[in-house]
């Protein structure tokens, strides 16, 4: 990275529909947070939707960071940045927990 800042990521909060806020992403590459609290199904369609959605949307990147309750804010920043900044990446969840 050049020491700038990565983008923020773009929140799934619980209720989302995981489908459309990924196909409403604009730009080049953009990094998912997939808040806490879905319930298996839902995070089984999100977590699905990440991968089928950075195919479908080509070239751009899309990526996701999935925390576990009271993942310290510093791990998530960390793969946050990471994924924002792994040009090769794309379709790919980091699971912290």
């Amino acid at each position: 990275m050049n020491g700038a800042s990565p983008p923020d990521p773009v929140m799934l909060a619980p209720g989302d529909d995981a489908v459309a806020v990924l196909r409403a992403l604009n730009g080049d590459s953009a990094v998912v947070l997939i808040r806490p609290g879905r319930d298996a199904t839902a995070l089984a369609m999100a977590r699905a939707a990440v991968a089928a959605l950075a195919r479908e949307r080509a070239p751009m990147r899309i990526n996701a960071v999935e925390p576990g309750e009271g993942t310290d804010a510093a791990a998530i920043a960390g793969a946050v940045a990471y994924l924002a900044a792994a040009p090769a990446v794309t379709g790919q969840i980091v699971t912290l927990r």
